[in-house]
């Protein structure tokens, strides 16, 4: 899978979202600002949220990748959303 460089801040989602593509099929992905702090246990803001994504992108889009492959999804449902409980199933 190919991850696009740029990832953005989704006000109305409360949550950040990023893209890649395999096999020709371009995925958004999404996740809350609730599953980026609690997962990583701690403060509840923007700029922590954002950081913590920053300094585990690789973690993050190697699990988005084993959970579109194993779940073979399509691509032009919406966002794939990225909850604190996908990222305890995946062992992120």
């Amino acid at each position: 899978m190919e991850f696009e460089a740029d990832f953005w801040w989704d006000s109305k989602f409360s949550g950040l979202k990023f893209a890649g593509s395999i096999h020709g099929k371009r995925y958004v992905f999404a996740i809350s600002r609730t599953a980026l702090v609690d997962f990583f246990q701690t403060a509840d803001t923007v700029e922590q949220a954002i950081e913590n994504f920053e300094q585990n992108r690789p973690r993050f889009e190697s699990m988005v990748e084993r959970f579109v492959l194993g779940e073979r999804l399509p691509h032009d449902d919406g966002p794939v959303v990225v909850t604190l409980l996908r990222c305890i199933e995946y062992q992120l």
